[in-house]
This record gives structure tokens, sequence and C-alpha cells, in this order.
């Protein structure tokens, strides 16, 4: 029987939003089993991250190898063992492998499936793949929760992870192939186009994590709110990334129309930030209006990035928008780190107009790339 593509796309982006979604909740529980300081988390999620941005980076050249069907069944199962691993690890060091095994999987299985992604499904239906992220993210986040809150096993919790993965990688064996294993691996160079769809990745995620991240102390500390309006705030900001992908896809908007529009509202929602000094309604606003904008940016960005770049380069094109990815939601926020220490909590929404507004410069040429006629908004048989 062969099973939606969708359907098989969105169960194993579950599983890997989960482990995301997760990790930070656990964490006081586990430094305490493993008699670690709170701040070892720094040292955990960066084996995580570079693992993650070696796995998108390899990506390409194991798919030319074995396709892109195999590739996919074999890092999905990499994420379900390393999952396993996690829950058995049982000392610093072991986590520590387990979580960079674990890492390196995820960054490939993000690779695949938003290549497969961008290859069979139409730009609405990749936004409500992508919502599965999001609802994997925030319900394991819920239910970890409750585990650690309640003295239980948090261990139980990696069952988000284990389960979804492994009906994701026994149902990804129903899908066509779409990129086969290639005697053929003459290199391609990367165009144009493809830089542009890279770099615009990179910026509108620095964007949107500093905005993530940062929201809730510029308004307590910046702007002197009340600790739960701007907890509530920050808290509808993401749910707005996963509800609106839902939402929104039900319009017949292209990706084309969407990459002109949105991060120019993103890039605009940091004005409204830097307002919310003199106004918090305003600032408020603009917080809001970041995760209405940021929350259908993504998708549509990697449909263009594939439907624009050669075929024998969507698998390095999306491993490569996936590592920028990575960069801009580390960087982030970081340089608003910066900016904060030195005594500019109220500047930073500055630097982000100025990140937002190359990242929208970008997406405008992505959009208009030879693909423009945007045919493949016509749903792609899967």
């Amino acid at each position: 029987m062969r099973i939606p593509t969708p359907v098989v796309l969105g169960t194993l982006f579950l599983s890997v939003g989960a482990f995301d979604g997760m990790l930070g909740v656990a964490w006081p529980t586990i430094a305490n089993q493993l008699d670690r300081s709170i701040g070892d988390l720094g040292i955990l999620l960066a084996a995580y991250l570079v693992a993650s941005m070696a796995g998108s980076l390899s990506a390409n050249w194991l798919m030319q190898r074995l396709g892109l069907k195999r590739s996919l069944i074999c890092a999905g199962t990499l994420t379900v063992i390393s999952a396993i691993a996690i829950a058995l690890a049982p000392s610093w060091i072991l986590l520590l492998a387990a979580a960079a095994l674990r890492g390196y999987g995820n960054g490939a299985v993000h690779t695949y499936l938003n290549t497969y992604g961008g290859k069979t499904l139409s730009s609405r239906r990749l936004m409500v793949v992508h919502s599965a992220w999001g609802g994997g993210a925030a319900l394991s986040a819920m239910t970890m929760t409750y585990l650690v809150s309640q003295g239980l096993t948090w261990q139980i919790n990696l069952l988000w992870c284990v389960v979804p993965g492994l009906v994701g990688v026994l149902a990804v064996r129903t899908l066509r192939e779409i990129s086969p294993a290639t005697q053929d691996r003459t290199p391609v160079a990367l165009g144009r186009l493809d830089w542009m769809a890279v770099l615009a990745t990179g910026f509108y995620v620095a964007v949107e994590a500093s905005v993530g991240n940062w929201a809730f102390t510029l308004m307590t500390e910046g702007w002197a709110a009340p600790v739960a309006l701007a907890g509530t705030v920050t808290s509808i900001f993401w749910a707005l990334m996963t509800l609106c992908r839902l939402g929104l896809s039900a319009f017949p908007v292209t990706a084309q129309q969407w990459l002109k529009l949105m991060p120019v509202l993103l890039a605009g929602s940091t004005i409204l930030l830097f307002a919310g000094q003199y106004t918090f309604y305003l600032g408020a606003a603009g917080v809001l209006l970041a995760g209405f904008s940021a929350s259908v940016i993504f998708p549509n960005l990697i449909s263009r990035g594939v439907a624009n770049s050669h075929e024998k380069n969507h698998g390095k094109v999306t491993g490569l928008m996936l590592t920028t990815a990575a960069c801009g939601g580390a960087s982030g926020p970081g340089l608003m780190g910066v900016i904060a220490g030195a005594g500019g909590l109220l500047l930073i929404p500055i630097p982000m107009l100025a990140i937002g507004i190359l990242g929208a410069y970008f997406a405008r040429q992505v959009a208009d790339g030879p693909s423009s006629a945007d045919a493949r908004t016509t749903t792609t048989p899967g």
C-alpha cells in the first residue's frame, strides 16, 4: 500500500522536531543525574549543532551513491538508533557521542526530507509538512515538562523520536524513487541563484531566531513589561510559526508571491520592535508580525531553491541552506547578545532590520528565478 508522500514526510519531520523541542526541558534533570553543570548544555548543543551541519553538508555525496530514498532510510534509521543511545547513555562522554550521532542523523534527514518534498510537493503542501516539525517540538516539550515535574523517567519522552521515526523509515519504502543512485558524478557548479537561496535562508533564520530568543528579554528588561505579558507574547510568537504554516497553506498563493511579501514584512516587524520602547503594544505587534511573516518563508525558500537548481545539486543546495540556517540560528542571537551585553539592548532591532533587509533582497532574487511561473504549485503526484 502506497502512503501519501506528505504523511510519510510529516511523520519524520515530527520525529526530528520532537528531539529539538524536548532537550532543553530535559537538561536540568539529565545534568543532575550525570553530575554535570547546567552550563554544560552549551557543550551538548555545540556537539549536536556541529554534527548536524556535517550531516547536511555530506548528504548530497551519499545521495549520489545510494539514491535519495535509500539515503533517507539510512539517515532515518541512524536517528532512531541514536535516540535509543541517548536514553541508555550512562556517562557524559557517551551522551555527547550519542547526541553528536543524533545531530548528524538529523542534519542528513532534514536535507533529504526537504529535497524530497521540494521535488515532489507543491509549496503549499510543503508548508503543511513543515508544520509537523513545530508540532513535534511543542508536544514533546509539553510531555517532557510533565515527566520531569512529576519525577518520572525522562527517557520515556524519547518515544516521540523512536516510534514516529521507525514508522517513517518503514513508510519511506513505499515512496517512489525520484533521485536514484547515479554513475555520472561529474560535479555541476552551483549557480548564482543557488547561492542566493543559501544566503536568504541564513539571513532569514538569523532574524527569526533573534526575535524568538530576545523578545522576552527585550520586553521585560528593556521595556519594563510584566513577565506574564511578555511570556504570553513570546509563546504566541512560537505558536504562530506552526499555526500560520497550516492556515496560510489554504490560500492560493504561490511560493514566488510569499517570498516577495513575507521577508519584507519580517524586516518591517523590527521597526515595530524598536518602537516598543515607546509604546509596548507596537513592540508586541512587531513580535507577532515577525512570527506571522517568518512562518512561511523557510518552506517556500526550500521549494524555490530546489526548483531553481540543477538536478545534480538538489541535495547540495538543500544541505547548504540547512547549514546556513543553523549558522544564522546561532550567530543572529549571538550578535544580539554582544550588543545587549554592551548596554545596547534597546538597539538590537536595528541590526535585526539590516539583516532582514538583506534576507528580503536575496529572497526576492530566488523568487524571480527561472521557475518563477511556479507551475509546481499545482500539486505534484505524491
